[in-house]
């Protein structure tokens, strides 16, 4: 159990930690707290003004005075009401490049996570997360300097109320404390149900995501009456914690409420005692009293803002969990760019696995030669895709190297190393765009001559000459007028575009007739000849030409030759085949 010394020292490092992240926003922070001060001017100098008025103006019928007095409020209140508007106008330009800012960091940060991390996130979870950008937006450009004003300005009016009348204001001082009490012991309260708030809001927004995402397996399996339910209990659970944290609410409100009129109350009974004294004016009475009311409704602001940041700091913990995160896959201390592929791809007694103690693999060795067509075939389950996932890294291996041309992949610049490599998979993850948008995703210069031969390749080309915009018609969400064939060649299409020196293809024909499938690749041997493409497959139509062919046998060894070699020695191999006849 972790003792109050260390919880007090995590607090403190976590206060650090958000001080600094918020620095570079501090001259916004800055000039908003000053103009949201120059704006309060009128209520702090009004308690005065009205001392000035009934001691000066009123009980003496001094009209000049009076006069006087009134230019000198109708100047604060122009100049207050100016600077009101101009917090206004700079408050709003301020939260847009804060909220640009923290977007820009915030998907900065995501983007550059590896697979492992952001797959360990449900997407619903992670789009809540970022909806929050938001909400720590108006943290630092409302709340930060809203709260440094209240605080100034319940300073300043402590100041006047001492010079007026030390014993007053003692007694506001030795009451206040009572405000603060009152808010650490909500906090203590309120804070683990806001958590439990969040994480059923994530929720909430998790199981969403995931039944639109998947509307065609709720229709075809009859599921809308079990998703709608889902959905509901979800709902109720967070009603019911919503209610509770309303609960706590209304008793900060009321407890606010109360002390505020007791504290108020009080100094009014004491105050009123020195009038009868004679050792207090009524002017002054009426000054004072007017900035007891001030500082109450400054202690219960505060006290409010109070329990609002206890709710936001949920958000921002589960903001910074993303901000303060390392991303485990990045370029190494001295990485160099990867060259041309020219050699092999060698595995060198690489372990991997995707659980601790559950292994994928726990020595393999292996090498690919470049310039050839290679096969990699095997049962589910045995590491085919695995290995590629480690070739692009996208994982790490736990023990050993990957090498190409003698480089390790660790030691090759990220971007250097995808932009030598391409990949096609089962699954073709398509965007809303166009037909031409996908293929050509994130290359600038695509001429009409490449394009039509990527989709002459994949024998698209009659297919997209009749649809109504050709090439640019839009394919909607995950592609849901095109079937599933049809989405596999435009992955396919995407990469082979980018003229990769290492084609990596796992099941990506897996969903095309075997006749297409043919054409399709005999059109990218020939496009190919002399670059290296590695296919992965399960069907022997698919692997059967190729240069060489590396059997995952079911016993973690891997058997290497042309198909016919294969058949010969490895009754592994034929079996595996001869299911397919």
């Amino acid at each position: 159990m972790p003792t109050r010394s260390a919880f007090s020292s995590g607090v403190f490092l976590k206060l650090r930690r958000r001080i600094r992240f918020f620095s570079p926003y501090k001259n916004s922070i800055f000039v908003l707290f000053v103009l949201g001060f120059l704006s309060s001017l009128f209520f702090l100098a009004g308690p005065y003004l009205s001392r000035l008025y009934i001691d000066t103006s009123f009980l003496k019928r001094d009209l000049p005075q009076f006069i006087r007095l009134s230019i000198v409020g109708i100047v604060l209140f122009l100049f207050s009401t100016l600077s009101g508007t101009a917090e206004d106008i700079i408050k709003n330009r301020t939260l847009i490049k804060i909220k640009l800012g923290l977007a820009h960091t915030f998907i900065r940060k995501l983007y550059a996570h590896d697979l492992a991390y952001l797959q360990s996130k449900s997407v619903g979870e992670t789009i809540y997360r970022i909806s929050n950008v938001e909400t720590v937006a108006r943290f630092i450009g409302e709340e930060i300097p809203r709260v440094l004003v209240d605080s100034c300005r319940l300073c300043i009016i402590l100041g006047i109320t001492l010079f007026m009348d030390f014993r007053l204001t003692i007694a506001l001082v030795f009451l206040s404390p009572l405000f603060l009490i009152r808010g650490l012991y909500l906090r203590k309260k309120t804070q683990p149900i806001f958590s439990e708030i969040w994480k059923s809001n994530a929720r909430l927004t998790k199981r969403l995501q995931e039944s639109l995402s998947k509307m065609q397996i709720i229709k075809a399996l009859r599921l809308e009456l079990f998703q709608r339910h889902a959905y509901i209990r979800l709902l109720i659970e967070n009603i019911r914690l919503t209610i509770k944290g309303f609960r706590w609410f209304i008793i900060n409100s009321l407890s606010t409420t109360f002390l505020a009129k007791a504290v108020y109350g009080l100094i009014s009974l004491f105050g009123g005692w020195f009038i009868i004294k004679g050792e207090l004016t009524l002017g002054r009475y009426t000054a004072v009293m007017l900035y007891v009311a001030q500082a109450g409704t400054l202690l219960s602001s505060l006290s409010h803002r109070f329990e609002y940041f206890v709710q936001q700091g949920v958000t921002l913990d589960k903001f910074f969990e993303v901000i303060d995160s390392r991303p485990r896959i990045v370029d190494a201390p001295g990485a160099v760019r990867l060259g041309p592929f020219k050699k092999e791809i060698v595995s060198c007694d690489v372990a991997f696995g995707y659980e601790p103690g559950k292994q994928v693999f726990s020595r393999l060795s292996v090498s690919f030669p470049a310039g050839k067509w290679v096969g990699i075939v095997g049962p589910s389950g045995c590491g085919k895709t695995t290995l590629v996932n480690l070739i692009l890294r996208l994982y790490e291996p736990q023990a050993g190297t990957i090498t190409i041309d003698g480089l390790e992949v660790r030691q090759a610049k990220l971007d250097s190393l995808r932009e030598r490599i391409a990949a096609a998979c089962q699954e073709p993850l398509l965007f809303d765009f166009s037909i031409r948008e996908n293929i050509c995703l994130g290359l600038m210069h695509v001429s009409e001559g490449e394009l039509e031969e990527v989709i002459s390749i994949i024998q698209a080309g009659e297919f997209i000459r009749q649809l109504p915009d050709g090439p640019d018609t839009a394919i909607g969400e995950n592609a849901h007028c095109l079937s599933q064939g049809y989405k596999q060649r435009l992955a396919l299409a995407r990469a082979v575009i980018r003229k990769p020196d290492i084609l990596i293809l796992d099941e990506a024909t897996s969903s095309i007739d075997s006749a297409t499938e043919t054409k399709i690749l005999q059109a990218l041997k020939t496009k190919r000849s002399g670059q290296t493409t590695i296919v992965i497959s399960h069907r022997l139509s698919t692997i059967k030409n190729a240069d060489a062919i590396y059997f995952f046998n079911p016993r973690g060894e891997i058997e290497t030759g042309p198909h016919e070699g294969l058949l010969a020695k490895s009754p592994d191999y034929k079996g595996f085949f001869q299911d397919q006849l």
